[in-house]
Parts: structure tokens; sequence; C-alpha cells
């Protein structure tokens, strides 16, 4: 079998990493979806396809919180907790019985090479990886990977929503993610556990806020 594998989330300031690992036993059966980038899709399209998606292929899915990619960061990199959540993905396809021959990735690195070595070897069983930019535009196993991600991720967001306010994408050029930030430090209490409370948005928002109580 064939596996795609990308993730939602990476960048963001607010709510998990998600990321996704699609099977498929050849090409032909993953081209029929006919789609690519999940970024491409109205919310309602991406759901629909997502929901093909699942109902037809092998999937996993692993989930970083925010608090556990804050304290992973003490220690690693972003692009290393990614690579983590990578190979568990891959991992979860192998546990449920599906022997995976190649695995594409969509590379969180600059140098595709290394990104698939290090995702490789945290696999504990024989596959070929490939590691590719774009890979979401290029291959549908790995579009099918990213529809699935951003899917979950949104999801995850709705219900934090639900229960916290307007919180916008999570990411930090949105005008409503970054009003939400302004809130939660506004009372000077804990963040939320969904809160990345290591990235620099966080930082900056804080500094902002200390600078405008000076005057």
């Amino acid at each position: 079998m064939i596996a795609g594998v990308d993730e939602a989330g990476k960048g963001a300031v607010l709510g998990p990493l998600v990321v996704a690992a699609v099977a498929a036993p050849d090409w032909e059966a993953v081209e029929v979806l006919g789609e690519r980038d999940s970024k491409a899709l109205t919310p309602r399209r991406r759901e629909a396809v997502c929901a093909e998606i699942v109902a037809t292929l092998p999937f996993a899915v692993v989930e970083v919180p925010a608090d556990a990619i804050d304290a992973a960061r003490s220690h690693e990199t972003m692009n290393a907790i990614v690579a983590g959540a990578h190979a568990a993905a891959l991992r979860g396809l192998a546990a449920a019985g599906h022997r995976i021959g190649v695995a594409y990735l969509d590379a969180c690195d600059v140098r595709e090479g290394r990104y698939a070595a290090t995702v490789g070897r945290q696999l504990g069983f024989a596959c070929t990886v490939v590691a590719m930019h774009h890979a979401d535009d290029l291959l549908a196993v790995v579009a099918a990977a990213s529809i699935v991600a951003k899917v979950r991720r949104d999801r995850v967001l709705r219900a934090l929503a639900e229960e916290h306010g307007p919180l916008g994408s999570g990411y930090p050029s949105d005008l409503a993610t970054v009003r939400f930030l302004d809130d939660c430090l506004e009372t000077d209490g804990p963040l939320p556990p969904f809160v990345r409370a290591s990235w620099r948005t966080v930082a900056d928002r804080r500094r902002a806020r200390e600078q405008t109580t000076l005057f």
C-alpha cells in the first residue's frame, strides 16, 4: 500500500497540531477523489470529501495538544515535533494491520531527504519514506491526508469556540485569534491549555499590553 501524511495547525497559536495518514492500495483508489490541498476547498466541501475518504480508505489521526507542544519545544524544534507526529500516524496505520510500502510526506524541512530520514528512523518497520515540499498540491494521497487533518482540527476549534467564544482560525494572522489572546492576557490569570504559551505571538501580545499600560 501507499500512504500520504500531512498536518494542520503547525503554525497556529491556538489548538492542537493534527496529523493524518491515509493509505490506499494504489494511486487509482485515491485519484478518483479528484481533490487536492484542503486549503483550496470550502469548509462544506472539505467535510464532504473527508467523509468520503474516511469511509473508503484506511486512515490514522494523531493530535498533539498545545500544552504538549509547549513542553516539547523546551528541547526540540517544531519540525521535530511534526516529524514525530508524522511517524506516529504511520505507526497507527501499521498497528491496524496495513502494510505500507511507500509513505509520501509533506516535508517540514528545507531539506526533503533529511526530513524523510528523520521520520523513517522513528517508524519501527520497513517502509520507503519520500518527503516533498508542497506534496499536498502534487499527490492525491497526501491531499487526502491534508483534508482529513484540516477537518479534524477545524472540529476541535469549533468545539473550543462553543465553550470559550470566538477564536478565529487559531493562527497569528487572524485578528479574531489575536483579540482572543488579548482578552486572555487582560485577566492576568493562567492561559487556557489550548493556547501555545511558548509561541512568540503570546510574548509579543503580552509585551504590547504591558507597554500600553505604561501610558
